[in-house]
């Protein structure tokens, strides 16, 4: 425009007629009209189409930010520029026409985050973007998450592209099975150039598992298996903490399905050790480790009559798995021996009531027993006849074991004179009434029977109750396991009794 303008004020001080000049003004003089922009929003890098009126002559571009393009193409009613780096949303000046601004232009900005820089196998976190112009953001458009493992060049796109909500925003839930890196590409359309955010990082940290027995017996070698999660491979530790320091015991190698064992020698004291699990961290995932494990080696097998710590935490162990020990007293009594004899019934090993090597590996590493009809809601008694034990169960859950003798199998003679066959009968019965004492009859006593059918056939207590069956079909229990036991007996409830 200056030049156009020095042109004319030279043609009149040259005396040029007004003739010849009408002739050349309203060529010259059309100021430059944008009336907008093909996109609406750009990138740096995008093709832009500025359409208006008078724009012929246009030779250079300046966006907001002061970012400077040459047109490719001028013709009087569009423009052709490849936008910069740096230039920002807002108006755009036309040279030579300087000061004329035409509309805001957008240029897009992208960011993307993640929720979380590392997750914990098989967590998942988000990883998220936001395309906005001109402080607004471009909803409806196509976002395509784009994947890349650590280590590697190629990026692949990811299933199932979103579209952008009303805020410019749009997130990915993302599953990593090692450290991965994660950007966005979003796609060309009428409202937006197409543009690619800058990449974030989500590491992954695996989960190892590792199962060591609660007590075990010393000079006993003993394997402790585990787990790690995703199956990578490789190799993990066993640690011992020893003076407030970990110190590396041995090795293991992960195989298929992630599993893996640690093998030791055993112990050659007696005592608390503790142990955890680890795995160094390689170039595709972060380390990790187990919390502590404790393992209490014991060295004395505990009989009936014996007293000590060891004695209370055989006690307490007992309690833990539903066994019933009335209290933990350090004294190996009377409760403490049906406890053990249960316990040996239900493990399937030898009921004699010893705490040998063999109890104290199935303490550390014990079968738990399941119930066959569980009641939600309702107590309720099962009655294996097999492995000689009665199970106390509250909403489906055994609550307390208890050591018992059933039908021996032996022939008798009746209350009625008649040859009888000892059999605890199987099936679905009910408690139907109780007696609140010593009941004596023919065939011996009964202390506090609880009746489960009309032909004499009680839950009682009994001063005899042998490891084996040996009643003439009722169900015997101690003494002392009655009066624990009497006022859960309730009328009415279920009774089942089967053998597995």
């Amino acid at each position: 425009m200056l030049a156009r303008a020095a042109a004319i004020a030279v043609s009149a001080a040259l005396g040029i007629t007004a003739t010849g000049v009408a002739a050349a003004v309203p060529a010259w003089a059309d100021a430059p009209s944008v009336t907008g922009y093909s996109p609406a929003n750009v990138v740096a890098g995008t093709v832009l189409n500025i359409i208006g009126t008078g724009l012929t002559g246009t030779t250079d571009v300046t966006f907001t930010g002061g970012a400077d393009a040459v047109p490719t193409s001028v013709t009087d009613t569009d423009i052709t520029v490849t936008v910069p780096a740096g230039a920002q949303s807002g108006p755009v000046a036309l040279t030579p026409a300087t000061g004329t601004t035409a509309p805001n232009l957008g240029v897009e900005v992208t960011s993307i985050s993640r929720d979380a820089s590392y997750v914990v196998y098989p967590n998942a976190t988000h990883v998220r973007a936001t395309l906005t112009a001109a402080g607004q953001g471009i909803a409806g458009q196509t976002a395509t998450l784009l994947v890349r493992t650590i280590g590697t060049t190629r990026w692949s796109p990811a299933p199932n592209p979103q579209t952008t909500n009303s805020n410019g925003a749009v997130a990915f839930l993302v599953n990593p099975n090692r450290t991965t890196e994660y950007s966005m590409s979003f796609a060309a359309s009428a409202k937006a150039a197409a543009v690619r955010t800058t990449a974030v990082t989500v590491a992954l940290r695996p989960t190892i598992t590792v199962t060591l027995p609660i007590v075990a017996p010393i000079l006993t070698p003993q394997k402790f298996p585990g787990v790690l999660r995703p199956a990578i491979g490789g190799s993990v530790q066993l640690q011992r903490l020893v003076a407030g320091v970990w110190r590396y015991v041995t090795s293991a190698t992960v195989g298929t399905g992630g599993k893996f064992v640690f093998a030791i020698k055993g112990w050659s004291t007696k005592g608390l050790y503790t142990y955890r699990a680890v795995r160094p961290a390689d170039a595709q995932h972060l380390s990790t480790g187990t919390g502590a494990k404790y393992v209490r080696a014991v060295d004395r097998t505990l009989r009936y009559g014996m007293t000590g710590p060891d004695v209370s935490f055989l006690q307490q162990r007992l309690r833990t798995l539903h066994y019933d020990v009335p209290a933990v007293t350090g004294g190996f009594n009377y409760d403490t021996l049906h406890a053990v004899i249960a316990f040996e019934k239900v493990q399937r090993i030898t009921r004699d009531g010893v705490v040998s090597a063999t109890v104290w590996s199935h303490l550390g590493r014990p079968t738990l027993p399941h119930l066959l009809h569980p009641y939600a809601g309702v107590g309720a008694i099962e009655i294996d006849l097999t492995k000689q034990v009665l199970y106390y169960a509250v909403n489906g859950t055994i609550v307390r074991i208890l050591d018992v003798s059933t039908g021996g199998g032996y022939t008798f003679i009746d209350s009625s004179g008649h040859l009888a066959t000892a059999i605890t009968p199987t099936g679905h019965f009910h408690i139907l009434y109780k007696i609140d004492r010593w009941v004596t009859s023919k065939l011996g006593t009964l202390y506090r029977p609880a009746y489960f059918n009309y032909s004499g056939y009680a839950i009682h207590g009994e001063d005899q109750v042998p490891s084996y069956p040996a009643s003439h079909g009722c169900v015997r229990i101690t003494v002392p396991a009655m009066d624990r036991m009497y006022s859960k007996l309730t009328i009415g409830m279920s009774v089942w009794i089967y053998r597995t």
